[in-house]
């Protein structure tokens, strides 16, 4: 049986996670990505389609088989509470749909992304956890040349952790404000770790 290390990576939004999970990808990692799996949730055929469908009325694509996710967005970034209602209908699933693609690999790190890592109780599944950090003025250049407005950007921020508070619940820290060299040098040192632990040495 393989002894699987499973690394939580998580991280503010814009912070550049989903370009350090491929890199860890590209390492062997097995990514479980927590927000496409939330993606594939507002599709018609989802065992919790019709009750997001109750909750955002007039969101749905033409054709009635997926939810206008840029539609719900705008709406949960606005209302808090109606954010609060999503999650509840929402992270249970994804709690459970990554649990079982953990427990069908059969690689040895398995890298599970999500954005709310630690908002969610999603920690609870990890063995590790990786927060991806970024300086403010970088992290903004990078959203605005992917058109968000700082008002977009900011009611993001709003909906999560701070991201002092991620790092100081972090075991390992990857400071994605640096070089592209920089960064990959950072991810390859973790990975020897992570499979170092992978074989029991030093886990705890």
């Amino acid at each position: 049986m393989v002894q699987k290390l499973i690394v939580g990576l998580t991280g503010g939004f814009g912070v550049g996670k989903s370009s350090v999970a491929q890199r860890f990808k590209n390492l062997s990692a097995e990514v479980i990505d927590a927000d496409q799996i939330a993606h594939d949730a507002m599709k018609k055929g989802s065992p919790v389609f019709d009750p997001i469908i109750e909750l955002f009325e007039g969101a749905l694509h033409p054709g009635g088989k997926k939810m206008d996710r840029e539609k719900v967005a705008e709406i949960v970034f606005a209302d808090p509470e109606k954010r609060k209602e999503l999650e509840a209908i929402v992270h249970p699933y994804v709690y459970e749909k990554i649990r079982e693609k953990i427990e069908a690999s059969g690689r040895q790190v398995i890298l599970v992304e999500v954005p709310l890592l630690f908002e969610a109780g999603f920690e609870t599944l990890c063995d590790k956890v990786v927060v991806v950090t970024c300086n403010s003025t970088v992290k903004m250049k990078r959203l605005k040349n992917k058109k968000f407005t700082e008002q977009e950007v900011r009611a993001r921020e709003r909906a999560q952790m701070p991201e002092a508070l991620k790092a100081q619940k972090a075991d390992f820290i990857i400071d994605n404000s640096k070089s592209i060299y920089q960064t990959q040098r950072e991810i390859e040192r973790l990975w020897c770790k992570f499979v170092s632990l992978s074989k029991g040495a030093n886990k705890q």
